[in-house]
């Protein structure tokens, strides 16, 4: 094994121990899973001004508040939401979001708060459970990335410094 294999190999399993570890004290330490309590949320509501769907969920601005928001991915429902946004007309939107922790795109300075329920001319678009739901059913391979990157990580190291070991 030459030199660059095995710095390449111990960097690789030490990368990996360090990630899986952040991801365990990540996934330990977030109250509720990282899903706000109810008593956290603010409400907001209007007319909707603008929507735009983009990869990671949909961004939409309400007449009655000067901040964007953003429904995530992460909650499932896409669909749904941007119809129902893109087709309220004048209806009233009325929404939870998080007020704290707002989020940013690298390409840009607007600020955006991340949105958990979503209410369109009195019919419920998306609710806190269902929102809830979703969050918890994409956290629920936290587990398993956390074991593959630790043990992944021992097992090379291991193999790396047996073979050095060996030559």
């Amino acid at each position: 094994m030459s030199n660059y294999e095995y710095y390449r190999n111990l960097t690789v399993a030490v990368t990996s121990i360090v990630f899986g570890t952040i991801l365990g004290w990540t996934l330990l330490t977030q109250e509720n899973g990282g899903f706000p309590n109810v008593e956290e949320l603010l409400e907001a509501a209007g007319q909707v001004t603008w929507v735009e769907s983009y990869d990671y969920g949909i961004r939409f601005g309400l007449n009655e508040s000067d901040k964007n928001f953003n429904y995530m991915s992460k909650m499932d429902g896409q669909g749904l939401v941007y119809e129902s946004l893109a087709n309220s007309g004048d209806k009233h939107v009325k929404i939870l979001y998080r007020g704290s922790d707002p989020n940013s795109p690298i390409y840009s300075d607007k600020k955006y708060f991340n949105v958990f329920q979503i209410e369109s001319g009195g019919f419920m678009v998306r609710s806190l459970s269902e929102s809830e739901k979703a969050w918890r059913s994409d956290n629920f391979l936290s587990p398993f990335l956390i074991a593959m990157f630790t043990l992944g990580g021992i097992y090379i190291g291991k193999k790396t410094l047996r073979a050095r070991k060996n030559a």
